[in-house]
C-alpha cells in the first residue's frame, strides 16, 4: 500500500468509528483540536506526525476503535489492509474519502464531491421549508447595514439557485451555471465583487447586463452537515461599492448568525 492510500484509509478508520477526526486528533497529534486545513494537508502528504506522538496506526488503532464502537473492522489479507462496515460488506476508497466530509473533497472525484454536497444540503431541510422570519430579520438587517438594495440568504441545488430568503429585486430562482453565489460555494471563502463590470469573469453575466443589472456583490459561503458548502449570505447593489475590511467582518459575522441556526437544525 502506498503512502497516500495509508493516509487516506488511517483517517477513514477514525472516521468510520464513528468518531470526528478534528476532534478525536488532539489525542493524535498530541495538542488541541485540529483544522480541515490540517486534515487536507495530512492526506496529501504535506503535514506529518511526530513519532511520539502518532498514538495508533491503522491496523492496531482502528481495531481498538472499533472494539469501542462497533461499525469497523480491519483485517490484513496478504500485503493490504482491508475496510469493512458492521455488515461485513468492504468500504471502497471513494466511500472512505466521502465519510471524511468536505474535508475529504479535493481527494474525491467532482462526481461524487457534487454527490455529497448535495447530500448534505438536503439534510438540512432548508429546501423547500417555505418562509423561516429568523433568515429573514438577518437578510433584512444586512441590506440595511450595508446600505444596498439586495439581501439574501441562498442555497445552491444541482441546477438552481434557491432563496431561502431575500429582501429586493431578485428571482426566487436562478439558474446555478449564472448564479454569483454558485461561486463563492465553489470558493469556499468570501467574494467580493466591487464593481462586476471592470471584472472578466462577470462583465456578460446576464444577471449584470440584465435585471437584475448587478453591479456589486459581496457573499460569504454557508455549510450544511460534514461541512459542504450549500449556499451563500450575500448582498448586491446597482451600483460598484468598496467593501473595507470591517465591513467584511460584519458580513462573515452575520453569516456566523444564520449558521448557527443551520447547525442548530432549527
Amino acid at each position: 500500500m502506498d503512502g497516500e492510500s495509508a493516509r487516506r484509509r488511517e483517517l477513514a478508520a477514525v472516521v468510520l468509528a464513528g468518531l470526528d477526526p478534528t476532534i478525536a486528533w488532539p489525542s493524535y497529534f498530541g495538542r488541541r483540536r485540529c483544522s480541515e486545513f490540517e486534515l487536507s494537508a495530512y492526506l496529501h502528504g504535506a503535514l506529518s506526525l511526530p513519532e511520539a506522538e502518532h498514538h495508533f496506526n491503522v491496523g492496531a488503532g482502528a481495531q481498538g476503535i472499533a472494539a469501542d464502537n462497533g461499525p469497523l473492522s480491519v483485517t490484513e489479507p496478504g500485503a493490504g489492509t482491508a475496510l469493512h462496515s458492521a455488515d461485513g460488506e468492504s468500504v471502497s476508497d471513494e466511500d472512505l474519502l466521502a465519510a471524511l466530509g468536505a474535508a475529504g473533497r479535493s481527494l474525491l472525484s467532482p462526481e461524487r464531491a457534487e454527490v455529497e454536497r448535495l447530500r448534505s444540503l438536503h439534510e438540512t431541510g432548508l429546501l423547500g421549508s417555505g418562509t423561516r422570519p429568523f433568515y429573514d430579520k438577518v437578510v433584512v438587517a444586512a441590506k440595511e447595514y450595508f446600505g444596498v438594495s439586495t439581501a439574501s440568504m441562498s442555497l445552491i441545488a444541482a441546477d438552481t439557485q434557491f432563496l431561502e430568503s431575500a429582501v429586493g429585486p431578485l428571482r426566487p430562482e436562478t439558474p446555478r451555471e449564472i448564479a454569483f453565489c454558485a461561486r463563492t460555494v465553489e470558493a469556499n471563502s468570501m467574494l467580493v465583487i466591487n464593481d462586476t463590470l471592470t471584472d472578466d469573469r462577470f462583465a456578460a453575466n446576464p444577471l449584470v447586463v440584465g435585471e437584475p443589472f448587478i453591479r456589486f456583490y459581496a457573499g460569504y459561503p454557508l455549510h450544511g452537515p460534514r461541512g459542504w458548502n450549500i449556499g451563500s449570505l450575500c448582498i448586491i447593489d446597482q451600483e460598484p461599492h468598496a467593501f473595507s475590511g470591517s465591513e467584511q467582518e460584519v458580513l462573515r459575522a452575520m453569516a456566523a448568525v444564520v449558521q448557527n441556526r443551520i447547525d442548530s437544525g432549527s
